[in-house]
């Protein structure tokens, strides 16, 4: 059983979520790169879209553990 803070092997279907979702944060990432001017209300926002991927993929893991009640551990990330 996967602990709460266990790196974890993605499947395919989290692989591909994780895929989608950072094609679309890159495309946003561009975007405000391109037309915002340099700013601390620019770097805020950049830094609110890589909080906001990291997010997501906590929920891809944790949505994968409760889909197959559990998750083969990614023993070349270390917890410590």
């Amino acid at each position: 059983m996967s602990g709460r803070f266990d790196y974890v092997k993605y499947d395919q279907r989290a692989v591909n979520q994780q895929n989608h979702i950072k094609t679309e944060v890159e495309g946003l990432e561009l975007y405000l790169d391109k037309f915002l001017p340099n700013s601390r209300a620019k770097d805020l926002a950049l830094q609110a879209l890589e909080e906001f991927y990291m997010w997501c993929g906590k929920a891809i893991r944790d949505d994968q553990v409760k889909r197959n009640g559990s998750a083969e551990p990614q023993e070349q990330r270390s917890n410590s």
